[in-house]
């Protein structure tokens, strides 16, 4: 009964039962995410979502919605601050699931520590516990569910905001259990949005968290769901995958987390370009390029799914543009390094990048790993180099260490914080045990612009 096993440890799970390296990479994980979320406050998809919510009138309630800096209901703030975070390419990638569990798990249990002022452990213990639930059924369905067509940061993520929201509200094992059987009902996402870059991608985020605040909500409630949900003949992994692998939704449950094995993303791009670009940032260095002027040719050897997904040489929409690996080839060869900031529509259209789309040559290779490259650039001098990174800087096995990650927050902050205003959220975040999410909250919207 394995969705009744996951409930059992979301409901169970005790912050002094977790190991100290889990809770610090949690910490670690949950100041990415903040970063992109007040970075996201600057573009159009949180604004947008903002913006419908207004227009259902349902402004003041009890958590913050970033966009805007207003209030909402717990709901509404938690499907805003979603789209938000998650329209930022720079959050946090779970490669065995291909999810973003960051994107979903973050805002979810943000606003319902904020509603419940909720202990700042409980939040950490409900961010692992999500980001548990959503890549190990991530992991059971993969690689057949996206082939099929979904989407796993939505479709997953539904479950994983779920678990966030249960244990925030403090829901036993058997509520958990049927808040999982609400959220199968509610799980979706399309991957169609690849094709030509539409919007509804950052969306399925933002649905995720909602959904998962309404299958906890519901739950208390009395709503009922079926407590086979995940393992069952018609339930979610059976539907949405021709090949599921039980036994991974349970293996080593609470011996190994799945925070773990989360990736950071140091710079911009999809977990499919992050390679690409951490090559050209190395080869720039190594051969003194000072302009894309002077690359006549980059050639790239990728996976199967790389070169069929992420060959976009003409990308019109931001994202299109994050998830096209000529685009973020050419970006590092206009800026002169890997970038450690978002992208905006002016980036977009700057022709300087755009000059050296056509430069950039996909090659499928079978021997490379999914998210791994070589690369092959040649000068307009002739001179010839080559560059292979097999697993990016900031993968699981060799993360961002806390600085790393604070350094990139004030980055992505620059533009949205008082000057000085990202150490005390930062320093919130450290110590967050203390002072909770409520006065996390508070401090960051205090500190915005």
């Amino acid at each position: 009964m394995s969705t009744r096993a996951l409930a059992g440890f979301v409901a169970g799970l005790k912050y002094e039962s977790l190991p100290p390296e889990v809770i610090e990479r949690a910490r670690a994980h949950l100041l990415d995410g903040l970063g992109c979320l007040l970075a996201g406050t600057r573009g159009r998809p949180g604004r947008s979502a903002a913006e419908m919510v207004a227009a259902l009138h349902t402004h003041g309630g009890d958590a913050t919605v970033f966009a805007g800096r207003t209030r909402g209901s717990l709901r509404d703030a938690a499907f805003v601050n979603a789209m938000t975070l998650y329209s930022v390419g720079l959050n946090d990638i779970h490669t065995g699931s291909v999810s973003h569990p960051g994107g979903c798990v973050i805002p979810t249990a943000l606003a319902a520590g904020e509603a419940g002022d909720v202990a700042g452990r409980e939040m950490l213990v409900s961010l692992i516990a999500g980001y548990e639930v959503m890549c190990r059924i991530g992991r059971s369905i993969m690689p057949s569910h996206r082939e099929r067509g979904f989407h796993p940061t939505g479709t997953c993520g539904t479950f994983g905001t779920t678990a966030a929201a249960a244990r925030m509200m403090g829901l036993t094992a058997a509520q958990t259990a049927n808040a999982f059987g609400i959220a199968g009902s509610q799980a979706a996402g399309l991957f169609e949005f690849h094709k030509d870059g539409a919007l509804t991608m950052v969306f399925h985020a933002a649905r995720a968290a909602q959904n998962g605040i309404e299958a906890a909500l519901l739950t208390t409630t009395g709503l009922t769901g079926p407590f086979t949900v995940l393992e069952g003949e018609r339930g979610f992994c059976r539907a949405t995958s021709n090949a599921f692998d039980e036994s991974l939704l349970t293996r080593k449950l609470g011996q190994s987390y799945e925070v773990m094995m989360t990736s950071f993303r140091p710079y911009y791009g999809c977990s499919s370009t992050l390679a690409a670009s951490g090559c050209t940032a190395a080869l720039m260095k190594r051969l003194y390029i000072k302009s894309p002027d002077e690359v006549a040719e980059v050639t790239v050897r990728c996976h199967p799914v790389v070169a069929h997904d992420n060959h976009e040489d003409d990308p019109q929409t931001l994202l299109a543009a994050r998830l096209s690996l000529p685009f973020n080839v050419s970006l590092v060869l206009a800026r002169g390094d890997v970038v450690t900031a978002d992208i905006y529509d002016e980036d977009l259209r700057d022709p300087k990048v755009r000059a050296s789309f056509k430069n950039v040559r996909l090659v499928r290779d079978d021997t490379m790993p999914r998210f791994g490259c070589t690369m092959t650039m040649k000068l307009t001098n002739g001179k010839t180099a080559e560059e292979t990174i097999l697993a990016p800087r900031g993968e699981a096995d060799q993360p961002l260490t806390w600085d790393d990650v604070a350094d990139k927050f004030r980055r992505l902050t620059s533009a949205v914080m008082q000057p000085a205003g990202a150490q005390p959220v930062i320093d919130a975040v450290r110590n967050l045990e203390t002072i909770g999410p409520r006065v996390l909250a508070q401090r960051m919207v205090e500190r915005m612009k």
